[in-house]
C-alpha cells in the first residue's frame, strides 16, 4: 500500500496526539480499488468491467435492472482485501438508484462460479433498463480508513481523525468507480453498523458509485465474513446511501 505520511503530515498540522494518530493508521485496511482506464497507473491488470451486458448464466433470467459492474475474482490477489473473497468466480452487480427503497427490488447481486456457460444479454421485458458504456476496470491495491469517527475512550479525537481522511484520502489512493472491502465511504449511515442487518460481522464487499452510474449517491453491498468465506452471496445485503 502506498505511504501513510500524508495523513500523519496532515493530523499533526492540525494538532492531533500522534500517539492516537498511529492507533488510527493501526486499523487501515487494505482495499481493492476498480478503476477504468483512466483512474489507474499504467500497466494496472484488469480485473472486471464496467457497464456493457452483464455475463449472466444461461439457465438464468437477466434480472431486469442497470447492470453495473463485474468483478473477475481470480484477479484479486489474495490478501489484496480485508475480507474473505473466493478465489475464482465473477460477481454481477445490479441496482436501480432511481428507486432504491426498502420494499422495492431496486439491486441485485449475481455470483458466477468458474466454468459456468454464460452468454452476455439484455433481460427479457418489454422496456429493459439503458445500458451504461462498457469499459474495463483496472486493478489496484489502495489503504482505507475511516471517512468518520465516534469518539471513544481509544479515540477521542475520532471524529477529526475522520476529518483528515476527507481532507487528504484522494491524495493518498486513486478513486475508482468498484471498492472491494476496506471501510465504506460514509454520507448517512455506515452500512456494516446498521441496525437492520442484525448481527454477526458484517463486511463491506463492494462499494460501487460514479456519474451516470449511481447518482445521486453511491450503493454498498455488506455480507457477514462467514457468509462470504462460504460464498453464501445470497446473504448478502444492498443499501443506498445519499450524497450530501
Amino acid at each position: 500500500m502506498k505511504s501513510l505520511d500524508p495523513f500523519r503530515n496532515e493530523a499533526r498540522r492540525r494538532g492531533l496526539p500522534e500517539d492516537e494518530v498511529e492507533r488510527w493508521l493501526g486499523t487501515v485496511r487494505p482495499c481493492v480499488m476498480l478503476g477504468t482506464a483512466g483512474d489507474a497507473p499504467p500497466g494496472s491488470p484488469v480485473a472486471g468491467r464496467l457497464g456493457g451486458l452483464p455475463p449472466m448464466p444461461e439457465d438464468e433470467p437477466v434480472p431486469d435492472l442497470p447492470f453495473l459492474a463485474s468483478v473477475d475474482l481470480a484477479a484479486i490477489p489474495p490478501g489484496a482485501a480485508d475480507i474473505p473473497l473466493p478465489k475464482d468466480g465473477t460477481l454481477l452487480f445490479f441496482a436501480d438508484t432511481e428507486d432504491p427503497w426498502p420494499g422495492l427490488v431496486w439491486s441485485r447481486l449475481v455470483y458466477v462460479p468458474v466454468g459456468t456457460p454464460v452468454s452476455e444479454r439484455r433481460p427479457d421485458s418489454e422496456e429493459p433498463p439503458p445500458v451504461h458504456s462498457a469499459q474495463d476496470l483496472h486493478l489496484m491495491i489502495e489503504p482505507s480508513l475511516p471517512n468518520r469517527g465516534w469518539k471513544s475512550e481509544e479515540f477521542p479525537h475520532s471524529s477529526e481523525l475522520g476529518d483528515v481522511w476527507w481532507e487528504i484520502g484522494d491524495e493518498m489512493r486513486t478513486d475508482g468507480p468498484v471498492q472491494m472491502g476496506g471501510y465504506p465511504w460514509v454520507w448517512n449511515e455506515d452500512p456494516t453498523h446498521h441496525p437492520r442487518n442484525g448481527p454477526g460481522d458484517w463486511v463491506l464487499l463492494a462499494e460501487i458509485a460514479g456519474e451516470d452510474l449511481t447518482e445521486p449517491g453511491l450503493v454498498d453491498w455488506v455480507i457477514r465474513r462467514d457468509d462470504l468465506a462460504a460464498r453464501r452471496f445470497d446473504q448478502a445485503r444492498a443499501s443506498f446511501d445519499m450524497i450530501g
